[in-house]
């Protein structure tokens, strides 16, 4: 058997974070899934363990970086979190934090999720905090970073989203739409994004990794 594996999840709450957390517990591989959240998971699992953290200041978590495999599966919209510096707060500030601390405590692997048409120079403020994320990590000295550029998400959320509801609808009703140049753009599961997060962390390659939505 391969040798055994700790992973750290940020992020456990939302679409994607909770479809690695239930990945990374049935995955014999890992023996341990460290979850940082805000309030406890209604969730019990031997492998799990539930940190209380204060993401504002995640230094004091840096234990929980001690792991081979971290996860961040952070993210928010501007109506969720209010002003444009709260989103970038989320977005920017907590991932690369976390990514320093990965690299910090001798994590192997930070896989995160970004998003289609990421962009430092784009004029849509979301595309370049997205942006500014990837061009970021490629600066922190980490063994391996696996950045994944969904299209919209499609799975169950705790709240609405128009834009990805309505995505959803055409993609069932007109597939046919999303061939050819298209098929980027095509609405992904969160699911699918989880199963290839994992999938890429198992799969030990080197250096820095973008994975567009339409290889998800």
């Amino acid at each position: 058997m391969e040798d055994t594996r700790k992973a750290l999840v940020l992020g456990a709450t939302g679409l994607i974070g909770r479809e690695v957390v239930n990945m990374l517990l049935a995955h014999e591989q890992y023996e341990s899934v460290t979850v940082l959240v805000r309030r406890k998971l209604d969730k019990e699992h031997p492998k799990l363990i539930q940190v209380i953290a204060d993401f504002d200041h995640l230094e004091q978590h840096h234990d929980a970086f001690k792991s081979d495999d971290v996860f961040s599966c952070l993210g928010t919209t501007i109506k969720k979190a209010k002003t444009k510096e709260n989103f970038k707060k989320v977005d920017y500030e907590y991932t690369i934090k976390a990514a320093e601390l990965a690299a910090k405590n001798g994590a192997a692997r930070f896989l995160t999720v970004s998003s289609l048409g990421a962009d430092s120079t784009s004029i849509f403020f979301y595309n370049k905090v997205k942006g500014m994320v990837e061009d970021k990590l490629k600066k922190i000295p980490l063994h391996a970073v696996h950045v994944f550029q969904p299209s919209l998400l499609l799975g169950d959320r705790d709240e609405h989203r128009t834009g990805e509801k309505m995505a959803e609808n055409i993609s069932a009703k007109m597939p046919f739409i999303f061939k050819g140049p298209l098929r980027k753009y095509k609405p992904v599961s969160g699911r699918n994004v989880a199963f290839r997060m994992v999938e890429k962390a198992l799969q030990n390659e080197e250096g820095y990794h973008v994975h567009r939505s339409d290889a998800l």
